[in-house]
């Protein structure tokens, strides 16, 4: 799913607000078989279809030991600001709160925050891919697809052991002005509304979902 693309605005219904974050959109797909070798199996699936986890085995295995189900497809964005200084790593705010066809075609980026991040980032000379999980698609044999927004997030939370590879995607409530000026203010690109509600659509264009780069302006 991604944002309606058309010159018609659109307000978006009881939204939420997350962080864009930089990188490539993929699905993780997991599947674990306890009498094989090795038990969990990992394909991070891109925007064209193409299975990058041959390319990353850090990563694939960060997700291997953290996605805590026997299957799951988990959206999300596949960045090296989880693990650069400055950028991913300040943005810790404190807050209360089938593969290529069901690949949601979009270049959004995302950000993440999450209590105490700062201390246990893996710190390296040379940043390496991580990976935001911002959506739950299927856990254990069941499509989530025609489940709420924030249903989705609950049960996303309940599979993602944190680690310094594999962090989950913030979301707050409006207003969303202050959490996106702190967010640009850190080298992000800005946020997205989207409905506390809406279900997802792969594939398609959607008009519950709203990328905000600039700050509201009011005119005195």
């Amino acid at each position: 799913m991604r944002p309606y693309r058309g010159r018609r605005a659109f307000a978006v219904k009881d939204p939420i607000v997350e962080p864009l974050w930089s990188g490539t959109r993929a699905l993780v797909h997991l599947t674990v078989r306890p009498e094989v070798e090795p038990p969990a199996t990992v394909a991070i699936i891109e925007g064209t279809g193409l299975d990058l986890a041959d390319e990353l085995p850090e990563l694939a295995g960060a997700l291997a030991a953290g996605v805590l189900a026997l299957e799951a497809i988990v959206d999300g964005v596949i960045t090296r600001q989880l693990t650069l200084d400055g950028v991913g790593a300040a943005a810790i705010p404190e807050i209360h709160s089938r593969p290529t066809e069901m690949f949601v075609r979009s270049n959004l980026d995302f950000d993440i925050s999450a209590r105490g991040a700062i201390e246990d980032l893996a710190r390296t000379a040379e940043p390496i891919d991580g990976f935001v999980a911002v959506d739950l698609l299927r856990i254990d044999g069941a499509d989530l697809l025609d489940v709420p927004l924030l249903e989705r997030k609950r049960l996303l939370e309940s599979v993602i052991a944190p680690g310094p590879l594999l962090r989950l995607s913030a979301h707050v409530r409006p207003p969303h002005d202050p959490w996106i000026a702190t967010w640009k203010s850190m080298g992000l690109r800005g946020g997205i509304l989207k409905a506390a509600n809406s279900r997802y659509h792969p594939n398609d264009d959607t008009i519950e979902w709203q990328v905000v780069e600039r700050l509201n302006r009011r005119r005195s």
